[in-house]
């Protein structure tokens, strides 16, 4: 539960910043928006979603499985498309590259495994269910803090050339 807590918190913080940043979310700057902001949204969804379904009173070890599995395949195969995502950015150091794609790959492969072991009935599928889960909170919680500075630091940025860019369109108007 506090899993789901903290996963619905940070997505709702993570559309926060994004409205408050309109300016700074432009089509040149779309493949850098899909690759970070909504692969950290996506992990906190997985997140969110595996802890509400944790809470279904008559989830059988069938339905577990079955879930997780489909999850985790999803997820990993979005995780292959984010490294593929990655190579068409130079700016990126190995951190980012090891905490948006390496790190949730980790949790969507401990997803597959608990759902392996739950359609085995096995009781350890819930502790790897748990890991999994954690694993993405973790890079979620890490990617949408990693987001921030830059987004205010481009904000800012944006602003202060608004600023400067005002005065001059005022005296061109003033004179004809």
């Amino acid at each position: 539960m506090i899993l789901g807590t903290a996963s619905a918190t940070l997505i709702g913080a993570m559309f926060v910043v994004v409205s408050i940043g309109t300016g700074f979310l432009t089509r040149d700057r779309s493949i850098g928006i899909r690759t970070f902001l909504t692969s950290t949204v996506t992990n906190l969804s997985a997140t969110l979603f595996g802890a509400a379904l944790t809470m279904v009173p008559a989830l059988d070890w069938l339905w577990l499985g079955g879930i997780a599995g489909v999850v985790g395949i999803a997820g990993l195969v979005y995780e292959v498309r984010e490294m593929l995502g990655f190579s068409q950015h130079n700016h990126a150091d190995r951190s980012d590259w090891f905490w948006y794609t390496v790190f949730p790959v980790i949790g969507y492969a401990l997803l597959l495994t608990a759902a392996a072991t739950a359609l085995r009935g096995m009781t350890v599928s819930v502790d790897l269910f748990a890991a999994a889960l954690a694993f993405l909170l973790v890079a979620g919680i890490r990617n949408a803090w990693d987001r921030v500075p830059g987004h205010d630091a481009a904000h800012a940025r944006m602003t202060r050339r608004r600023q400067f860019d005002y005065p001059v369109r005022v005296a061109n108007l003033a004179c004809p």
